[in-house]
């Protein structure tokens, strides 16, 4: 019996989320790091919102969520995929 893997592409939020999860942070530690509200990274989470940050949070997000600039950027436009098999 084979298992049989599906490609599934992760939109910004999910992979906010995702990211966080893995690195063991919370909501709240995200919003400090960046010097934003624990509600709004909800809603980026949730995908009722779209973050705007500026230079200094985009690097803050890259070191906190352990990703490189590159993967925040593929990240950001829904470029990533995952196999859920």
């Amino acid at each position: 019996m084979s298992k049989e893997s599906t490609q599934v592409k992760l939109s910004f939020a999910q992979w906010l989320k995702l990211r966080r999860e893995i690195a063991g942070l919370k909501q709240a530690d995200i919003a400090r790091a960046l010097d934003v509200s624990g509600q709004a990274v909800s809603s980026w989470e949730k995908g009722t919102a779209t973050p705007a940050l500026n230079p200094y949070q985009t690097k803050q997000l890259c070191l906190v969520l352990n990703v490189t600039l590159d993967e925040l950027v593929k990240g950001f436009s829904g470029e990533v995929e995952i196999s859920i098999s």
